[in-house]
């Protein structure tokens, strides 16, 4: 029960008529079970009832605790094994009952979410992707979650594995399951999906003389936010585990920034850059080396340079030339710049551009997307693409302002593609045929792609003033409002056409979801944070910090011991694949710091931080520049290949520029009186008596440096500054700002 006002309304119930509660499976054998008795315990400000029986191989234990003040219950289920049995599954299962009904009597949920959709009758939701896990239904005001506790998952050597399980229509009311038991993936050769888990038997341990257990929480609200109460878990993950996580001196961070700068644009890009010249201009290509297997073309064609979602050159360029112009390197600026020429070069067609060049002896050639990861074989221009890229146009301006006019002129026509595009409804189609230019059936009239669309016109109307890109980039926000967000459609490309194929429509009839993938999460986010600046509204507040606290659900607030890498702060990809670390977290963090702006709150500048450092625990070894695309790609404990610059080691240097730039390599946030360190480094205690500001700062890496120190949010004119107990004396708010070298 929990409480609403002055009375309590029922929303949970044990077990299901399909799934008791305990449910055991040993020996290929259901075995009845029934707690027999029951203690009521109380200690301090905790009040425990432990529920306990037998049965002829053991005996099972179930404590259930209330903290006074605590929004849930945690819960333990101990399996006392005596004699030897292989043990198939222990499930520890609830039943949702708002307001003590029926499903059929209130269907459909307002709310849902699962780690990973399971859509069928014998998959599992496997801890494979338990980044910050949880089971979460919710009606109306009535919300309850379960939750993992992660010590409890976590062990390098486990004899049986977590897994967990809700279904919605199978029962008369939605159930939610926790529970033990050993999976694998589903082999890929069988159905090209990827990745989903199966349980055969064969799996099952054999167990002797030991104790196996479950833990987990229970969160219960009446009174939760509509469609919000999710967010509360989202809040407590980042408390219990991503706070304690930051204060560690290890981590994915193993040196200096200094370093990983060093390893792109000194190593790794001159493996792939390649200057030449296109219809006069000097151009400089960022090559991918994926277009010949992508769109199915001669080797040569792998002389390519991509400016799309995942790959875009222009994004990287524009890192380069932020670190050439403080580094005072000429070559790289000048690359840099000849990746911009190329960008503009591309042949737009009444405003929309194809997003791949490649060059062989021929000359130099475009291609409207990819092979790979698109519809038809890459033959249809792209509109995702083409925001992104056009939204990075926009960025170069503030570098070289005197190209303003031409940028402006390339951005201007393919926004006005927009806009004559823009449907009714406010979505903006995806593709569109190379000929007639015509809006390809696929993701035209539903598609999260339009929040990039978004993106892309708010920034123009920031630097044009010109209302009518406004008026549309809020028509296409409004629909990412109405018709995404309630039912958490979140499909972009490679929702459906990437590693992860399944048919458009799809939908996982047991949890009642729909795909999602965090790209077009990512840029609605950015949208509603760039459209809240420009018009004060806070509907575009409210929702920004509502999407972006659910795309928080796929980061990982942990780091496994299972799995072999330090994976803390990165993300995954969508809800229907395995990856850890995914590259899109260097776009991630640029995002979530941009919230902390918004909010002053510690939680996004910390997790915008661990996002920032995840990327570099993936080098593919210790002397190679080149980080893996993601960990645990297809499941299993490895790294994923090596994509390419764009998305890995460059992606996230990019934004290593462009958050330390603005933050220094550690901030102190005066208002809030705490500090992170973003460079390999901890703020764990920052004091402040009137203009007395202490600051401890301690260095996660070995040998001394100094570092930048930067502050921010001061509500004075003039501070004594403190190191580590050592006086630097008095500065004023305009230094702070500007940042202080520290030596650690």
């Amino acid at each position: 029960y929990a409480r609403k006002n002055a009375s309590w309304r029922k929303i949970l119930e044990s077990g299901s008529d399909q799934r008791p509660e305990p449910a055991v499976r040993q020996n290929g054998t259901s075995i009845p079970f029934a707690y027999r008795s029951a203690v009521v315990e109380k200690t301090g400000s905790i009040e425990s009832v432990l529920l306990s029986g037998s049965m002829e191989d053991g005996a099972l234990t179930k404590s259930i605790s209330l903290v006074r003040g605590k929004p849930y219950a945690r819960i333990s289920v101990a399996y006392r094994i005596k004699t030897r049995i292989q043990l198939q599954v222990l499930w520890s299962t609830y039943s949702f009952v708002p307001d003590n009904k029926l499903y059929r009597e209130y269907k459909p949920l307002d709310f849902v979410f699962t780690p990973q959709l399971r859509p069928e009758k014998e998959y599992v939701i496997a801890d494979h992707t338990f980044r910050s896990p949880a089971l979460m239904l919710q009606k109306g005001q009535d919300f309850v979650a379960l939750v993992p506790a992660l010590e409890n998952v976590d062990g390098k050597k486990r004899a049986i594995r977590t897994v967990a399980d809700m279904q919605v229509e199978t029962a008369d009311k939605p159930f939610i399951s926790i529970g033990l038991q050993n999976f694998m993936p589903e082999p890929y050769a069988l159905r090209n999906t990827h990745v989903y888990y199966v349980v055969p038997d064969s799996l099952a341990p054999t167990l002797k003389d030991t104790t196996v257990s479950l833990g987990y929480l229970l969160f219960l609200r009446s009174d939760a936010p509509e469609r919000e109460g999710f967010r509360e878990v989202v809040r407590y993950h980042w408390s219990a585990s991503g706070t304690e996580y930051m204060q560690r001196a290890i981590g994915p961070q193993s040196e200096p920034f200094s370093g990983y700068i060093q390893k792109a644009w000194y190593q790794f890009l001159p493996q792939v850059a390649l200057d030449s010249q296109y219809n006069g201009h000097p151009i400089t290509l960022l090559r991918q080396a994926r277009l010949a297997w992508s769109n199915k073309l001669h080797k040569a064609a792998d002389n390519d340079s991509w400016f799309n979602v995942w790959f875009n050159a222009l994004r990287t360029a524009y890192g380069m030339f932020l670190h050439g112009r403080r580094s005072g390197d000429a070559q790289l600026m000048r690359e840099a710049e000849n990746v911009l020429n190329l960008a503009l070069l591309a042949p737009q067609k009444k405003g929309i551009a194809p997003t791949i060049f490649y060059m062989d002896s021929a000359g130099g050639h475009w291609v409207a997307d990819q092979g790979w990861g698109s519809i038809d074989e890459g033959k249809d221009f792209a509109m995702f693409h083409n925001a992104w890229t056009c939204y990075w146009l926009l960025q170069w301006m503030d570098l070289v302002p005197e190209r303003k006019a031409e940028i402006l002129r390339f951005t201007g026509a393919f926004a006005g593609f927009l806009l004559s595009n823009q449907q009714a409804s406010g979505v903006i189609p995806s593709w569109y045929d190379p000929i007639t230019l015509a809006p390809v059936e696929i993701f035209r009239d539903e598609n999260a792609e339009t929040a990039g669309a978004a993106l892309f016109l708010a920034e123009l109307y920031a630097r044009t003033k010109e209302e009518k890109y406004l008026l549309r980039a809020e028509r296409a926000m409004q629909y990412i409002f109405t018709s995404i967000v309630p039912e958490r459609k979140w499909f972009d490309h490679e929702t459906f056409f990437s590693c992860s194929r399944k048919p458009v429509g799809f939908f996982d009839r047991y949890t009642q979801q729909h795909p999602q993938n965090t790209l077009s999460m990512h840029q609605a986010a950015e949208a509603c944070y760039g459209m809240y600046n420009l018009t004060g509204k806070q509907q575009y507040r409210e929702r920004g910090l509502e999407i972006m606290d659910y795309l928080c659900l796929y980061q990982q607030v942990w780091s496994p011991r299972w799995l072999s890498c330090e994976l803390f702060g990165g993300f995954g990809v969508q809800n229907t694949d395995a990856e850890w670390s995914d590259s899109r977290q260097g776009y991630f963090a640029v995002t979530l710091m941009n919230y902390y702006e918004l909010t002053g709150e510690k939680e996004y500048f910390e997790r915008g931080v661990a996002a920032l450092r995840a990327m570099f625990s993936l080098f593919e070894s210790p002397t190679s520049p080149r980080t893996a695309e993601n960990y645990g790609h297809s499941g299993l404990d490895r790294p994923a290949g090596v994509t390419g610059l764009h998305w890995g080691t460059g992606s996230s240097v990019v934004s290593i520029h462009l958050i330390t730039n603005k933050y220094g390599d550690a901030y102190v946030d005066a208002t809030g009186r705490w500090g992170v360190g973003i460079d390999g480094c901890r703020i764990p205690a920052v004091n402040i008596v009137d203009a007395a500001m202490s600051v401890d700062v301690l260095d996660n890496l070995s040998s001394p440096r100094t570092i930048k120190l930067k502050f921010g949010r001061l509500t004075r004119e003039t501070y004594e500054i403190t190191i580590n107990k050592k006086i630097l004396g008095w500065f004023s708010s305009a230094q702070l700002t500007k940042g202080i070298e520290v030596a650690i």
